[in-house]
């Protein structure tokens, strides 16, 4: 290796110099290199180019490849091949690395810089590489998570798509309520009543609750609301019973329509929406969200939960449910939402807090990706903080119709075959 001072000019020096950087780049034999060094220097002192260099080295190699006695050699030719061939192929990527020809998309590669192209601004970007088209009005589609997934079963469901349905919200659960149901809607919002989810240990629990795998704490805590008494999971949001016994009765039916959703599900979408949980000391199961009733504070602690809990946690809900469906394929989105609150403000302030946490829910989710097959990234989450210029309601904290809308747009041009599920604006 070379030590001192390197000047990339045009020098001898500089190129005897090149030419060591890059036998330590392609080969670590430093006798193959040393040979090569030999060789160059007594019969090949014209070297003008980078081609004509690696033709002299391969040319060596193939050479040596025929000798009938390759162990005088004192390298194995086989070995150098393979070196050569990864480093021309490594110097043929950095090459063509922000090259726009060939690429599926031409824009992914630089910033939209309406300064350098009056055509290109950051808020008509849609942030995805190219169509995936797994969706058709056929496919058997499920979703879990915030608000981004009841949009998904809403429109599905207005559009005659085929969205799984084995759990409804209406009268024929006896006993059992929901928030913000109206019997003037006739779409379901998840594919089963398990609530809304905020946090990856809810989508393990969720999976392993189904499949058997395990027993979530059986609690609940009473609520008064004009006079009325209702009872709530904390592992249920936005779930209400009108006794214990509505509760018993309807756990095992509940189970089995969880279970079936995953099972039917040929295409299944989740969204990520907190880094921060609450643990339910008795037995360390995750609620679903931040635990309001004041009975539940003697019961629980927070957590921030790491990419690597994240990971585990999403890798176990794929895993769990890939064991009785294996054809599943997932979509993955990050939440924009930001936090209502924080439990971290004795060190951070709320808006930081959620800075770290959709960094920490949006690294976990690229990792599950890259090590899944059939597992695909949504990024509604950059389309609304960085491709959208007005993207909040009036709270400063929920996105407007008009951004919900452009969220669908995307997810239809990246995912659904034909562009069935929404109207493109002329």
């Amino acid at each position: 290796m070379i030590k001192g001072t390197v000047a990339l000019d045009d020098t001898q020096e500089s190129f005897n110099q090149m030419l060591q950087l890059q036998l330590d780049a392609a080969f670590k034999d430093q006798a193959f290199k040393d040979f090569l060094l030999s060789e160059i220097a007594s019969k090949h002192t014209e070297i003008t180019n980078q081609k004509e260099l690696f033709g002299i080295i391969g040319g060596l190699i193939n050479a040596a490849l025929e000798q009938s006695n390759t162990e005088s050699l004192g390298f194995d030719p086989i070995v150098q091949l393979e070196a050569m061939s990864e480093y021309v192929q490594t110097v043929s990527e950095n090459h063509e690395v922000y090259g726009i020809s060939n690429k599926p998309n031409p824009h992914a590669v630089f910033w939209p810089n309406p300064t350098r192209n009056p055509d290109e601004s950051i808020y008509t970007t849609q942030p995805y590489i190219q169509p995936l088209n797994l969706i058709d009005k056929q496919t058997p589609v499920g979703s879990a998570g915030s608000c981004f997934g009841e949009e998904i079963a809403y429109q599905f469901q207005k559009r005659g798509f085929n969205y799984v349905v084995t759990e409804t919200e209406g009268n024929d659960q006896e006993g059992v309520s929901f928030s913000d149901y109206s019997p003037d809607n006739p779409y379901a919002r998840f594919s089963a009543n398990w609530g809304i989810l905020f946090n990856s240990p809810s989508f393990r629990q969720l999976a392993e609750k189904s499949f058997g795998i395990r027993n979530l704490p059986r609690i609940l805590v009473p609520e008064v609301n004009d006079g009325r008494t209702t009872y709530s999971s904390p592992f249920r949001e936005g779930v209400y019973f009108e006794s214990v016994d509505a509760f018993d009765a309807n756990y095992d039916k509940h189970i089995a329509a969880t279970r079936e959703a995953l099972v039917k599900s040929e295409v299944f979408i989740i969204t990520l929406g907190l880094n921060e949980c609450w643990e339910f000391l008795p037995d360390n199961s995750v609620l679903s969200r931040n635990p309001r009733q004041s009975k539940l504070g003697m019961l629980v602690r927070p957590k921030v939960l790491s990419v690597q809990d994240n990971i585990e946690n999403i890798q176990g809900f794929i895993d769990i449910v890939r064991e009785h469906n294996p054809s599943l394929k997932l979509i993955i989105s990050v939440s924009p939402i930001p936090f209502l609150a924080t439990t971290r403000a004795e060190e951070c302030h709320v808006v930081t807090a959620n800075s770290h946490s959709k960094a920490v829910l949006r690294v976990a989710a690229e990792e599950i990706v890259k090590t899944n097959e059939d597992v695909y990234y949504f990024p509604s989450y950059e389309l609304v903080s960085t491709c959208t210029k007005e993207p909040w309601a009036e709270d400063h904290r929920h996105v407007s119709r008009e951004t919900v809308d452009k969220v669908m747009l995307m997810f239809n041009a990246m995912f659904v075959k034909n562009g069935l599920l929404v109207d493109t604006p002329s």
